[in-house]
């Protein structure tokens, strides 16, 4: 946007307003991630980040999240709401969700990562995973569609339509 109007700003400038950004935000992030922790399910996931000034191949950013991502901004009937917080950390430990759940005993959401079963969250699978193998044989299969395969896909659909 700036480059618009003919402003050069160095990615230093920017990246410095971003940290000052963050260190005046960062009372608004404690009290959701507080808020979070209350939640009686959250989700859990972390990706990898290429950090320019890092002379590590990857970092890590670790999303955790709470209610339904609709648009009425909780699950319908709960007062559940929706949270979603990255946590950038250099590693993948185990220990990086531990740090940051803090004793969290509800229910999480995760992927097969065995980092989280560290923690002591009662861990629960995530049917996007699952989702995903059956997607991927369907567009192998291409015009010989199987039933067992579609019948899978609509299974996992209306799972995940009913529980939100």
């Amino acid at each position: 946007m700036f480059k618009q109007y003919g402003i050069e700003l160095s990615r230093k400038t920017t990246a410095q307003w971003m940290m000052k950004c963050a260190d005046s935000l960062q009372i608004l992030y404690d009290t959701l991630r507080q808020r979070l922790l209350e939640q009686p399910v959250i989700y859990a996931d972390e990706t990898t980040l290429k950090v320019v000034s890092d002379n590590k191949s990857k970092s890590y950013i670790w999303l955790y999240a709470s209610g339904a991502d609709s648009h009425e901004g909780k699950l319908s009937g709960t007062d559940i709401p929706n949270i979603v917080l990255n946590d950038y950390n250099a590693s993948r430990a185990g220990q990086v969700a531990i740090n940051y759940l803090g004793g969290y005993d509800g229910y999480m959401r995760v992927d097969g990562y065995a980092g989280y079963h560290k923690t002591q969250a009662t861990l629960v699978g995530c049917w996007a995973y699952a989702r995903r193998y059956f997607t991927d044989v369907q567009k192998a299969m291409g015009k010989h569609k199987s039933g067992k395969v579609e019948w899978a896909l609509n299974h996992i659909k209306s799972c995940m339509v009913s529980k939100r």
